[in-house]
């Protein structure tokens, strides 16, 4: 054909090597390449059948004249000849190739399916993962290697992993400056100096964390030892934690919940360790209602007892009880002089004068009509010409003044009282005890309902025994008296046959049981309304009658009530025996008794002058 060249290219000549990579072999592309391409060619949006028709007839016309074209080539000269035999036989293999990518086509091929689709998808995703992977390892090295000199960068642009695993810093690099890297000796010194740089800074490294290792183990066993020594010393420990740091750690119990206090604080404190020395220090705890606990704010406070006289129309202090420092200070024993021992049993003894006061404000509050008033941190008992004042005082270890009551003893008058004041600071200590005692032997006993409420609504006997016993002892002595004047002024008229006997007996409850036990319970005295007897002898000579009058004083159920029961007998002889009781009463009121005697009394005596 005039006027076209067809031009052809067999690129198994150049080989793979030479293949231009931007050219794509028609005959090996893909099924999903190939339909786009026709669909651009063809415009199949906008076929018609008329156009279909032409497109057939112009085909046709073309192989037609490509026919006559070869045969008038064959006529040509020999060159000519040879050149149309080239380019019919380049024609023939592309002519027999493009069938053969026909077939191909028609057959399908495992290339163009769909599962090579997805072959190759998931082939693509990894290499994808695989170039994220890379680039995030390149960030991570660079951003550890800024981390040394800029930390704040290097933080920011670190993954997370990285943060958490390889602390900041942990990569540097140094420029390593050569005068003249051609001479092979300075370079070879430089290496030897780069070593033996690297091997002291190994050893300073490997020194640094033996020191470390060395005063670790020595706050360790700093820490156990005084641990081993708080155990060894009786107390009871527990696991817990520490309220400030919310580690682990180990708690002691040093209030007095196990032997039957109910006081609200429970006397629990964190063993601290002191991350310099690995000394233990004690840090008090409470509860703090939300199932916790928080750090106490203790204020240490001892009690204190005074005595004030009545000296001419005006109350002066005659006594005050001593703060004993020995009870605060825990002797090591075969442990030393360990300090945490001494904080421990400083805090129990406050603890249990907290406790201490607590009861007595709560009993004092019940003993109104009896002269006890509250005014602040102080309690006031007045009894008789006396008013004893107990009192909660803040503990200041550097006023050793005011502990010695240096300031007080100066004569004899301010301080005769002070042996009676230490006294009654023991008696309400014991009776606190006894109180301890009463509440742990009903939690030790049958949990019945009966038990369960005394647990719950008893009351201490710590203030009314105290109250009560001085109460009686002036009552004892006002009855006494007014015997003693009734019996002596019949005696001072003059009646010879009338003999007056008188004997009494105090606080006979506290009087030993038998020979063989000869020592009573404590507890059980104290808690015993006091008791005493006064035993009145009349003897008629005349008559040989014998009137016995026996007086009993008691107190109520308060310790403070006076109770008194008088029994009067009878007798025909001085041997009492056969004996008719004449009265038996109760009164509570000392006026009572005094009317009573002196009716029987001058009753008795009439009789024997008539």
């Amino acid at each position: 054909m005039e006027g076209k060249i067809h031009l052809g290219l067999d690129h198994e000549l150049y080989g793979e090597g030479y293949r231009d990579p931007f050219i794509q072999d028609e005959n090996k592309l893909s099924i999903t390449e190939i339909i786009p391409r026709i669909l651009q060619e063809r415009h199949f949006l906008t076929i018609t059948e008329e156009s279909l028709l032409k497109e057939i007839e112009e085909e046709e016309e073309g192989e037609r004249e490509e026919g006559r074209d070869g045969d008038d080539d064959l006529t040509d000269s020999e060159g000519n000849g040879e050149a149309s035999r080239v380019a019919g036989s380049e024609d023939d293999k592309i002519e027999n190739e493009g069938l053969k990518g026909d077939e191909e086509l028609k057959t399908g091929s495992s290339i163009n399916t769909y599962e090579n689709f997805q072959v190759q998808k998931q082939e693509l995703s990894k290499y994808i993962s695989t170039a994220l992977n890379e680039t995030s390892l390149s960030l991570d090295f660079v951003s550890l290697l800024i981390s040394s000199v800029k930390p704040n960068i290097g933080k920011t642009t670190m993954s997370p992993h990285l943060t958490k695993t390889v602390p900041l810093g942990s990569l540097n690099s140094d420029k390593l400056e050569v005068a003249d890297p051609h001479r092979s000796e300075e370079t070879s010194s430089i290496g030897q100096g780069l070593k033996l740089e690297s091997l002291e800074k190994i050893t300073s490294s490997f020194r640094n964390s033996s020191l470390r290792l060395n005063e670790q183990v020595l706050k360790e066993h700093t820490y156990w030892e005084n641990i081993h020594s708080v155990l060894q010393s009786g107390e009871v420990l527990y696991k817990t934690r520490d309220p400030t740091t919310g580690f682990r750690s180990i708690g002691v119990k040093y209030g007095f919940g196990d032997s039957g206090s109910s006081y609200h604080d429970p006397g629990l404190a964190v063993l601290k360790r002191d991350s310099r020395d690995g000394m233990v220090s004690l840090l008090p705890v409470i509860s703090s209602g939300t199932g916790g606990i928080k750090v106490a704010d203790k204020v240490y406070k001892y009690i204190r007892v005074k005595i004030l006289s009545k000296i001419d129309d005006d109350y002066m202090l005659t006594g005050q009880s001593i703060f004993n420092s020995s009870n605060i200070i825990q002797s090591g024993g075969s442990f030393g002089d360990i300090s945490i021992l001494n904080d421990i049993e400083k805090i129990r003894f406050f603890l249990f004068e907290e406790d201490l006061f607590s009861q007595l404000t709560r009993e004092a509050k019940t003993l109104i009509n009896y002269n006890v008033s509250i005014i602040s941190n102080k309690i006031i008992i007045e009894v008789n010409d006396n008013i004893i004042e107990i009192e909660s005082v803040i503990y200041d270890e550097n006023n050793e003044d005011e502990l010695n009551n240096l300031y007080q003893n100066i004569n004899k008058e301010s301080s005769m009282n002070n042996g009676k004041a230490q006294q009654i600071l023991i008696f309400l200590k014991l009776m606190l005890c006894c109180f301890y005692k009463y509440n742990l032997n009903l939690r030790q006993g049958v949990p019945t309902a009966r038990n369960k409420w005394k647990l719950a609504n008893s009351h201490p006997l710590i203030l009314r025994p105290l109250l009560g016993y001085l109460r009686h002892e002036i009552n004892f002595k006002n009855i006494l008296y007014i015997v003693e004047n009734i019996t002596s002024a019949y005696k001072s008229e003059g009646v010879e046959d009338a003999a007056v006997k008188i004997s009494s007996k105090q606080y006979s409850t506290l009087q030993p049981i038998s020979e063989t036990k000869k020592v009573q319970d404590i507890f059980e005295k104290s808690t015993k309304s006091p008791t005493s007897e006064i035993t009145i002898l009349l003897r008629n000579n005349s008559k040989k009658n014998v009137l016995k009058i026996d007086l009993t004083l008691s107190a109520s159920e308060t310790f403070c009530n006076l109770m008194v029961n008088i029994s009067i007998m009878k007798y025909e002889n001085e041997k009492l025996e056969d004996g008719v009781k004449l009265l038996e009463s109760n009164v509570s009121e000392i006026y009572d008794v005094e009317e009573c005697l002196q009716w029987v009394i001058s009753n008795f005596m009439k009789d024997a002058t008539s």
